[in-house]
């Protein structure tokens, strides 16, 4: 029974140190857990502070691209409107000739929009312009820009003088060009006009100096001539008594000069030297350079003195047409004196008036006839000058006020008679001038003049 007691005491120490020893390993487990638990906390929290710092990071990178982004954008659509307000074309193309950028301007000119020229040839879809590959790779290769000036240009049933000029572009990812095109028709009509300006001064002077040379053998010979008439003439006593003291007999002289036509050949030389005496007198009030400033003018006046002027000269340069022509005048007199250039206003009615004349001859009409009225239409003076001729379709009436465009045969014409009627209707007088023409049946300009110009005062009618 002892022993039975003492082995039982042995396993019951045994047990209780087991139980002991696992017990303290387990609390040297849990330690090392919660110090493994506290390490890893700490590694997290490290982490957790590491990844919130880089997240803090990214978040402001990405906002510095945003407002880098922005900041593109808000350039890029501010250089976009620079460029497209200018008045300029301005294309951009690769060195093959594809189009990378397209103006407002471009839009305009051609009616073309960007999305619709993006990425094509530029000769695909605008072929009237004249620049070349050739033009463009020259530029590229030699790094300066080529230019051409005053290059005519059709396009859209319209005649225009454009400048272009193709620069290269450089930089580290694209290579190409910018081309720039110029409208300039209005600085090339304004440079015409004024050569032609100066042509008709330099010819006004010269018709001046011929006419006053023609003046003195033409006062020469009708002097003479009425001396010639009055010295035949069997009333002066003078003549009675020479012809008395030869023995002949004045009234058989009369009989024969009247039998042979002579008197009426003197009394027709005599029209004709004051007709051209006439002539004479309008070219000198032509070609007069003085009275180009704006004065009370009488529209009416200038008017009758242009068909006046055109007659005579319709009969020296179309005599088949001048024995059928009828120019009909109307003019109304409640029209005041307004400030205008007299001279100037000439020159585009002889101008108008002439060219109306050939129109009737091309068309060979069997009635031809030019109509020339005045309006008082207020503020305005309107006056129009209508024919009878071959008329103009919608494509010609659209350009002929535009400088050197002319139906004439060459020789025949210069192209700027209308262009600086234009010119001195709208710049000189601030008017305005219109055509309405039908082929085959006629054309009508109207001019419409304002009754007081801009520091003049208006002239009222007495």
């Amino acid at each position: 029974m002892l022993l039975a007691a003492l082995v039982l005491a042995a396993l019951e120490s045994i047990i209780i140190l087991i139980l002991l020893r696992n017990r303290r390993r387990r609390r040297q487990a849990l330690h090392s857990l919660r110090a493994t638990l506290e390490l890893l906390e700490k590694r997290l929290s490290s982490r957790t502070e590491s990844w919130r710092q880089a997240s803090d990071t990214l978040e402001q990178a990405e906002q510095r691209h945003r407002i880098t982004t922005a900041l593109l954008n808000e350039t890029k659509e501010y250089l976009n409107s620079i460029i497209n307000s200018m008045p300029s074309i301005m294309i951009g193309v690769t060195p093959s000739g594809h189009v990378t950028h397209w103006n407002a301007a471009a839009e305009l000119a051609t009616g073309i929009r960007e999305k619709q020229a993006l990425g094509f040839r530029l000769h695909e879809i605008h072929p009237d312009l004249p620049v070349t590959t050739a033009m463009i790779d020259e530029a590229i290769a030699n790094s300066e820009p080529r230019m051409q000036e005053n290059v005519k240009v059709e396009h859209m049933n319209s005649t225009r003088y454009v400048d272009i000029t193709v620069y290269p572009l450089h930089s580290l990812e694209l290579t190409g060009a910018v081309i720039r095109v110029d409208d300039v028709t209005l600085r090339q009509k304004l440079d015409s006009m004024m050569l032609q300006n100066e042509k008709l001064k330099s010819l006004g002077e010269l018709a001046a100096g011929m006419a006053h040379e023609i003046n003195n053998p033409l006062a020469a010979i009708l002097q003479s001539l009425q001396n010639v008439q009055r010295r035949l003439s069997p009333q002066q006593p003078g003549n009675q008594a020479a012809a008395s003291a030869l023995g002949l007999d004045m009234k058989l002289l009369h009989n024969y000069l009247e039998a042979r036509d002579i008197n009426r050949f003197l009394a027709g030389m005599e029209t004709a030297g004051h007709r051209a005496a006439e002539i004479v007198r309008h070219m000198l009030e032509f070609s007069r350079s003085s009275s180009r400033q704006l004065e009370p003018t009488n529209l009416n006046t200038v008017a009758h003195a242009s068909v006046e002027f055109m007659r005579n000269a319709i009969e020296l340069s179309m005599p088949a047409l001048h024995a059928k022509l009828v120019i009909e005048e109307d003019y109304d007199n409640r029209l005041p004196l307004f400030p205008a250039s007299g001279i100037e206003l000439q020159q585009v009615l002889v101008n108008l008036l002439k060219n109306a004349a050939q129109a009737i001859q091309e068309a060979k009409r069997e009635k031809p006839l030019i109509q020339i009225s005045t309006r008082h239409i207020p503020p305005y003076a309107e006056i129009r000058v209508e024919d009878n001729g071959i008329g103009m379709n919608i494509n010609t009436s659209r350009q002929i006020f535009d400088p050197f465009f002319t139906t004439k045969t060459v020789g025949q014409g210069t192209g700027l008679g209308l262009s600086i009627s234009h010119f001195i209707i709208s710049q000189r007088h601030h008017g305005r001038i219109e055509v309405s023409s039908t082929p085959e049946v006629g054309t009508t300009f109207i001019l419409t003049l304002p009754l007081q110009q801009p520091g003049h005062a208006s002239e009222k009618p007495e």
